[in-house]
């Protein structure tokens, strides 16, 4: 058929429509619809509604739901295309006949419906595969008001819901809630794992003026330069980094919250700040740990003698020489020893060092044994070695070249 005897030959079809030229192909004597000629005008306007339109439409017409569809729709029915034409409920979608008999009694009785993100097992392509879709359901009336088909709406949000789904899954593990705020009108817009982090319910709704009251009020001067009432004093670039504690109003825990945003600016579209929080309580706490821990060894360094361990540490490695010297078989003195060690002269050595307890031992020789030993400077400094000359136990990582077992960094 030409285009100009298909536009004479039930002109509501148009032309180059694919699905359109099926619907006109079609034997709908078969059907209780009948042949095209004897189709109601409000059905022929419905029909041609759907095929002029680039988004997925359908009509199940009457209480079998006899299927039409347009072009757009053929995505959605992937390889069940063009086999759902004219077909019933139960023989098109026959996975899903009894939510689709519900939708259709319903609707007929002039009411209308609206699914989001409505969860499908559909055979498309010859195996079961999940699709998520936007369904809106109302009724196509005829020349007296009563209802006599099913108009639908359909969108494939699968893309964006899987999305949506690894985002949020994403978020949860991370500990990361992504937030949106418009400056001119304080409007916010936030995931759930933001609501988690403030410590919020889902039914609470959300204004800078109650996230402001929640700050603690040492760390509100961090935001004062941003807010001002429900608006931003100004827009920049960027939402700065910040750090501050917010104060459960029940509780009374104080738990950390970092922030940080970016502008986006669409055109035509208000300007929005769009940023993460993140929950840095338990980095907070090691920090402060971290920090006293810190001080405490700084005012423990600041009350010692070093001279007095550095001196204690060198007569105790003394001893532990002259007992491997005895564990050797060998009849050498811990002085003689680390005169060796140092290419020195035990009466050199002697100027500096005493194998009794009492004697101090100079500085010069400490500096000397580090030196040979290879350490950092101030590395006798240090309590390495057991305060108990009688029984000296070092912590050692082995002995080295010379026998000795030096102690552990």
């Amino acid at each position: 058929m030409t285009e100009p005897e298909a536009l004479s030959s039930y002109p509501f079809l148009g032309s180059g429509s694919e699905t359109g030229e099926l619907i006109r192909a079609y034997d709908w004597q078969k059907t209780s619809l009948g042949r095209l000629d004897q189709w109601p005008e409000y059905l022929r306007a419905a029909v041609s509604l759907i095929l002029r339109s680039d988004v997925p439409m359908t009509i199940q017409w009457g209480r079998e739901g006899y299927m039409l569809y347009n072009d757009a729709y053929r995505e959605i029915a992937g390889a069940r295309h063009p086999g759902l034409l004219g077909q019933t409920i139960h023989d098109s979608w026959s996975e899903i006949a009894d939510f689709r008999a519900q939708v259709v009694d319903h609707v007929l009785k002039g009411n209308t419906l609206g699914y989001g993100n409505e969860h499908f097992v559909l055979e498309r392509h010859g195996e079961p595969e999940d699709i998520w879709l936007d369904i809106n359901y109302s009724p196509i009336v005829d020349e007296t008001g009563t209802p006599a088909g099913v108009f639908a709406i359909v969108k494939n949000t699968t893309r964006r819901f899987q999305s949506e789904e690894r985002l949020r899954i994403a978020q949860q593990a991370g500990g990361v809630g992504i937030f949106e705020v418009y400056p001119e009108t304080g409007r916010l817009k936030v995931s759930d794992q933001y609501r988690r982090i403030w410590g919020l319910g889902a039914d609470v709704a959300i204004t800078v003026e109650l996230l402001a009251s929640l700050v603690h009020p040492d760390d509100r001067q961090v935001l004062a330069h941003q807010y001002s009432g429900l608006k931003y004093s100004g827009l920049t670039d960027r939402l700065a980094y910040a750090e501050y504690r917010r104060v459960d109003p029940v509780t009374g825990e104080i738990r950390w919250i970092a922030r940080k945003g970016e502008v986006i600016a669409t055109k035509g579209a208000a300007k929005r700040y769009v940023g993460i929080v993140m929950d840095i309580t338990d980095r907070k706490k090691s920090e402060a740990a971290l920090a006293e821990s810190e001080a405490r060894w700084r005012l423990l360094v600041a009350q010692m003698d070093i001279k007095e361990i550095r001196h204690r540490n060198v007569r105790v490695l003394v001893k532990e020489l002259e007992r491997n010297a005895g564990r050797d078989g060998k009849r050498t003195g811990g002085l003689t020893m680390l005169a060796g060690m140092l290419g020195k002269s035990a009466a050199q050595v002697s100027r500096f060092a005493s194998e009794k307890p009492s004697t101090h031992i100079g500085d010069r020789i400490a500096r000397e044994i580090e030196d040979v030993f290879e350490k950092e400077y101030g590395w006798m400094d240090h309590v390495q070695w057991s305060a108990n000359l009688d029984d000296v136990e070092p912590g050692h990582a082995g002995p080295d070249s010379h026998g000795v077992n030096r102690p552990a960094r």
